[in-house]
């Protein structure tokens, strides 16, 4: 699956968001019609060192300003994609609420953020990543400046209040640079676009891009860094599991049990013979589960007769799937189709194939392999 996978080498902000999909390789021909809702505005593309590191910049020129309470209504009258507009009112609206948040304050407080280049960043940037059809978007985790800033209010913290507000639920590492290395716009754009992951494992890496910010750090290459990628990663997932081994519970129990965890968000339940001490035969039995893990345990206290519980982290690979309704000569019959590294397999639903089984009185091995012949040519045809 197509990715797209950000690295804030040293930070992160709108405008160098855009300089590394331009890099990328995303079309300024394009973009310039995206960003034409401004009348007068130019996109200026550039090339600048970092380190040695050559990398892109992108600049805006504009006839006026633009004021905040101007940026909805402009994205709204715009002949933008509906999707684009949502996403970019979303993110403006993100800003706005964090702004007032920090400033206890009921009228926007955005400074140097009060300009049409923010507008112009956010939308670029939505309008740049559509373009490249993507499916995930991932990003390591956003760097942060250390100590402080000198600011119009005075000294202020390099992770400055609202960035962090933005950043809330993100993954975010720290650097020893007394500087704003990580912006608002920035901070707003990519914890609403993407997900926050240190471990993304790439399977082919198609395309990268370099976009660089506006200050030259002494010691650091202030860059952010884009890939363009093929990933099956996004199919794992982290998982609690929880076992415990019982040898004194009568088994009709285990049914109200299974029904208590599931409806407590478990994932998956089962019961697995095992012996244990004194040769007594017993019932090993494990719960996996991500969420509400105290009303788990709190469940499997009350309704079991263990004493205590183990507990370990694990990861879960899950294959992409899909259930497709199909039409039958037998009705319509829902087919699982599972896919993994381009590869697709299918299944038919347990449920219709009793309900088909029963009603012709055959058995369910019969009707699945005559449905299968049947359905081949119409799951081919469901892929193309």
């Amino acid at each position: 699956m197509k990715v797209l996978y950000f690295d804030p080498i040293t930070g992160l902000s709108g405008d160098m968001m855009l300089a590394a999909l331009i890099d990328l390789g995303v079309s300024r021909d394009n973009l310039k019609k995206a960003l034409n809702f401004i009348p007068g505005a130019e996109m200026k593309v550039g090339r600048v060192n970092r380190q040695g590191v050559s990398a892109r910049t992108v600049r805006f020129v504009t006839r006026s300003k633009i004021r905040e309470k101007q940026f909805i209504p402009l994205i709204r009258k715009s002949k933008l994609p509906a999707r684009i507009k949502s996403q970019a009112i979303e993110i403006v609206d993100k800003i706005f609420a964090v702004e007032k948040k920090v400033h206890h304050t009921k009228h926007l407080h955005l400074h140097e953020m009060a300009d049409a280049d923010t507008l112009l960043d956010i939308v670029g940037v939505l309008a740049a990543i559509e373009s490249l059809n993507v499916e995930k978007i991932f990003s390591k985790p956003i760097t942060a400046g250390s100590g402080f800033i000198k600011t119009i209010e005075g000294n202020m913290p390099a992770f400055n209040f609202a960035t962090a507000e933005l950043l809330k639920n993100f993954p975010v590492r720290f650097l020893p640079i007394a500087a704003e290395l990580t912006t608002p716009t920035g901070a707003a754009i990519i914890s609403s676009i993407a997900t926050g992951s240190d471990d993304l494992s790439i399977s082919k890496l198609l395309r990268v891009g370099l976009g660089a910010g506006s200050m030259d750090i002494e010691g650091y290459p202030n860059l952010l860094r884009v890939f363009l990628a093929e990933s099956h990663q996004h199919l794992t997932d982290e998982c609690t599991v929880i076992q415990t081994n019982i040898d004194d519970m009568n088994p009709q129990d285990y049914e109200m049990l299974f029904d208590k965890l599931y409806a407590n968000g478990a994932l998956d339940v089962s019961l697995s013979p095992t012996i244990m001490k004194r040769s007594r035969p017993g019932i090993l039995l494990t719960v996996l589960c991500q969420a509400n893990i105290n009303n788990i345990v709190d469940t499997l206290f009350a309704y079991t007769t263990s004493i205590g519980f183990r507990v370990s982290n694990t990861r879960r690979i899950k294959f992409r799937r899909q259930i497709v309704k199909v039409k039958s000569p037998y009705g319509t019959v829902g087919v699982k189709m599972i896919e993994y590294g381009g590869k697709k397999r299918y299944s038919l639903e347990y449920r219709d194939l009793l309900r088909i089984a029963e009603k012709r009185k055959q058995s369910t091995n019969e009707v699945r392999n005559e449905l299968m012949r049947l359905l081949n040519d119409k799951l081919i045809k469901h892929e193309r």
